[in-house]
């Protein structure tokens, strides 16, 4: 639709695409244009509103938001417990019995250059990371356990990741018995020591 310049004009050309488009309602010399919206969006706007009448009816005496999250933590909660009370922690016994297997020593050798290397050095003379020779620890006091459970579940603000959930206990524990060979070698180039010293 083209509407005349000249303000004294009250003509208006209507092109031959909108003849079958056009009102009768005017305004200003402007004529209305009947462009309804498409099916499509008419059909998912009414189903919006379909929808919602018995989404309204089950919710007026359901949970409120705050309901629904407290019933959601509890199931979360009692879901890790129960993966808390699967999960063992480090059994001597069950090392042994790895390190004793040589398969998981090739393994273990394996498993160190891939994930911890870069960090502790191909030696354990350390890097980024602190150096795995001395009996100087940031976190825990050396002990199989306590080496276990920061290969197991990391430590965050260390830098530490957690190997426990992606490589499985097996593998964690073929690693620390590939780590706890480093302690009292020589290495070059080693890092000074970091943390306290548990003799």
């Amino acid at each position: 639709m083209r509407v005349s310049n000249n303000e004294n004009d009250d003509k208006v050309e209507i092109f031959d695409d909108e003849k079958s488009v056009i009102l009768e309602h005017k305004y200003d010399g402007i004529h209305e244009l009947n462009h309804p919206l498409p099916r499509w969006w008419v059909v998912v706007f009414i189903g919006t509103i379909v929808w919602s009448i018995p989404y309204y009816a089950n919710h007026i005496d359901g949970p409120t938001q705050a309901q629904e999250l407290a019933i959601e933590m509890k199931v979360i909660k009692e879901k890790q417990k129960r993966f808390e009370a699967k999960k063992v922690g480090f059994s001597e016994a069950e090392y042994k019995k790895i390190v004793a297997d040589p398969k998981n020593a090739k393994l273990a050798k394996k498993l160190y250059k891939r994930k911890c290397k870069a960090c502790h050095g191909a030696q354990g003379e350390g890097g980024i990371g602190p150096n795995l020779t001395d009996k100087f620890w940031i976190n825990g006091k050396g002990s199989l356990a306590d080496v276990y459970k920061i290969l197991d579940e990391g430590v965050v603000d260390k830098g530490m990741a957690a190997w426990g959930p992606p490589l499985g206990k097996d593998k964690v524990m073929a690693i620390l018995s590939y780590v706890m060979k480093f302690q009292g070698t020589s290495p070059k180039n080693v890092k000074a020591p970091q943390g306290k010293e548990y003799k």
